[in-house]
Formats: C-alpha cells, sequence, structure tokens
C-alpha cells in the first residue's frame, strides 16, 4: 500500500486483507500469553503456526501435544456477529452497520485440520486422541453455533480445558515423545507468500520505486557515501534500502538482478547496487552478466517444550 497512490484500485483489497492478517496475528498472540504465563506440570509440547503435509497441507494456530493427547487450537478474532453454520459450513460475520460477510468456519476447518493431523501421525506409527478447540480470542466477540461437539473458547479457559482431558497411562514412552517434538519440528515447512503484484492483479509500472524513509516516509531517499538521506526531512539511514530490496521481492518474486536493484532503489551505479545487494545476503544464481539474487521469504514459527 506504502508503494501505490491512494487511489489505485487494488488500495481497498489490501486494506481488508492487511486488517484481517493483523487481527489473526492479535488474535493468536491473546492465546500465546496464556501459554507463556501458564506452568503446565505434565510433559507437554506448544508449536505455535505449525504447517505439516498430510494427504494435504494443513496450518495449525496452536499445538499442544502430550505424551497422552495432542490439542488443535483454531483461533479467531473477527469483530461482528458471528454465526456458525452447518450446513453449507460458513462463519457469517455482521457489523452493527449491517455489512454481512462470509468467512470458512473454524469449525469445519479444525475437524479437517484434526483428520490430517491423526494421518500424519498414523504415518509416523504413531497413534494419540487428537482433541480441537475454537478459540475467540477476546471476550467481547459474540458468536452463536449449531449444536457442536467442538468447544468455543476464551483464551483464558484454555488452561482448564487442557487440564480435564484425561490422562491416564501414557500412550507414549519418554523416547517416542521427544522423538515425535524433534519430526513435528522438522516436518515444518514455512508458508512463502505469493507476489503480491501477481495476487492482486498489480501492474510493475503502477509501484512507485525508491527507498521509503524510515522517519517520515516519503518515498526516493538519495544515496550518498554514507548511506541514505532523505530530501524531505533530512533524516538519514545507513540500512533504509533494505526494507526496499525485501519490497522488492514481496512485490514481484523471482530473482532480482543488478539492473532490477537499480531501477528499485533508484541508483545509477552498478558498483554500489552490487555492493547493496551484497549487505543482503541473498542467494545468488548464475554467471556474472545474467547473475540473479534471491530472498527467502520465510514466516516467523515458536515452539516451546
Amino acid at each position: 500500500m506504502r508503494r501505490l497512490l491512494s487511489h489505485h484500485a487494488a488500495i481497498p483489497a489490501l486494506r481488508s486483507k492487511h486488517a484481517a492478517v493483523q487481527a489473526g496475528f492479535g488474535g493468536e498472540q491473546e492465546l500465546d500469553k496464556v501459554f507463556e504465563g501458564y506452568a503446565f506440570t505434565m510433559k507437554h509440547g506448544i508449536f505455535h503456526d505449525l504447517s505439516l503435509a498430510s494427504s494435504a497441507y494443513f496450518q495449525v494456530d496452536t499445538l499442544f501435544i502430550t505424551p497422552w493427547y495432542a490439542v488443535l487450537f483454531e483461533v479467531k478474532n473477527i469483530a461482528g456477529e458471528l454465526t456458525v453454520t452447518e450446513n453449507l459450513p460458513q462463519l457469517i460475520r455482521t457489523l452493527d452497520s449491517g455489512q454481512v460477510s462470509g468467512f470458512k468456519s473454524p469449525i469445519a476447518q479444525l475437524e479437517s485440520n484434526c483428520e490430517l493431523f491423526r494421518d500424519w501421525l498414523y504415518s509416523r506409527n504413531m497413534s494419540l486422541p487428537v482433541y480441537g478447540a475454537v478459540v475467540l480470542a477476546y471476550a467481547r466477540q459474540r458468536i452463536e453455533v449449531f449444536d457442536t461437539k467442538i468447544p468455543i473458547l476464551f483464551p483464558s479457559a484454555v488452561p482448564t480445558f487442557i487440564r480435564k482431558l484425561p490422562t491416564t497411562s501414557p500412550l507414549l514412552d519418554d523416547k517416542t515423545f521427544v522423538d515425535l517434538l524433534s519430526q513435528l519440528s522438522s516436518s515444518h515447512r514455512d508458508f512463502i507468500p505469493s507476489p503480491i503484484c501477481e495476487t492482486y492483479s498489480i501492474r510493475r509500472s503502477d509501484i512507485r520505486t525508491g527507498v521509503i524513509c524510515p522517519g517520515c516516509g516519503v518515498i526516493g531517499m538519495e544515496k550518498y557515501n554514507g548511506g541514505w538521506r532523505c530530501l524531505a526531512c533530512a533524516k538519514t539511514s545507513r540500512d533504509a534500502h533494505k526494507r526496499a530490496i525485501r519490497d522488492w521481492f514481496l512485490l514481484f518474486g523471482g530473482g532480482m538482478s543488478n539492473k532490477d536493484c537499480r531501477e528499485f532503489l533508484r541508483v545509477n551505479r552498478q558498483q554500489t547496487a552490487h555492493r547493496l545487494i551484497m549487505s543482503m545476503q541473498l542467494k545468488s544464481e548464475g554467471t556474472y552478466r545474467n547473475r540473479v539474487y534471491t530472498m527467502e521469504l520465510l514466516s516467523e514459527r515458536k515452539k516451546r517444550t
């Protein structure tokens, strides 16, 4: 959005997506706080934003796993009056303004993830009871659901829900459980986003080039020997180009050439662009004349055991 004119046709869709991502991340943080502040006495592992492959790829907001059972938590942070329908499976959101929007059913999504996780365990000759719960990030959220066995919880109720799950004889011995935690960690595959311009059908020529000032946000910092200088507010920065280069990969994807770098950062000399690219520790492919650089755009993932 920073690199498009305010009246660009893609702005409304980008704003909506940005708000949804921010809300989802904020909701997951609320559950994270509960796990960080509660000391469970049983052996356990906690994985956040875990992406696995079974018969299909699936992503788990939070996985709580023990030698007795596993629990998958699906976290939702959606404003408005929420209604989950059974047929067709959907989450319907009604705002105070009367605007109605439809989303994927969190219950159907959670049930699918539980089945896929059971399959994932089975393929590794392991078997555990797999439970699931939908977590509403904030108590102010209102939701109406059909008659379902899937619990709907607020974050503060999660420890009590976990403590009430059956723990008789452990189904996995210590060695097997440690191995399971290791396999979960090594099996995770980071989410690599599609290029934004491709996803939202934005022409390259619509993207405003230049280094963005970290102080005032104006595009077009000037390169000088010590770094970058903003012509609008006079702020200087040694590494403002790093954010711009990351922008290029998020926007366009693929490989960046020296020419791509020069045009996007608005620098003239090949040697300058080469030096800036080298500061990013990017992977390189090809010979000198045809060399391109790529960046690994990996999401952050947290694990605690």
